[in-house]
């Protein structure tokens, strides 16, 4: 495989690597979202009614996020490890 296949191959995994990066943080976030929802639906009755709804309506939206998010975290880490075998097996330099 020529060099700048090669070096297009390890820049296209990097920048997917920073992206699947980006997903976990938005993932922490979704739990933490998640987390406050539990503490809305928990407490949000003692200081004012609608707050528990909201909790209610966050929790749902905050969790499938975090399905949608696992999803795409696990679809990318596949695509990063084959792209990797695909790389490794094409510029080995027996190939």
């Amino acid at each position: 495989m020529q060099s700048k296949m090669k070096q297009a191959y390890i820049g296209e995994i990097q920048y997917q690597t920073k992206m699947l990066n980006n997903l976990k943080v938005w993932l922490r976030n979704m739990i933490m979202l998640s987390s406050i929802s539990l503490i809305l639906i928990l407490f949000g009755d003692e200081m004012y009614s609608f707050l528990s709804t909201v909790g209610i309506v966050l929790m749902i939206l905050s969790v499938i996020a975090c399905l949608i998010l696992s999803l795409g975290i696990k679809n990318g880490q596949d695509n990063i490890n084959k792209l990797i075998n695909y790389c490794l097996l094409y510029t080995s330099d027996a190939a």
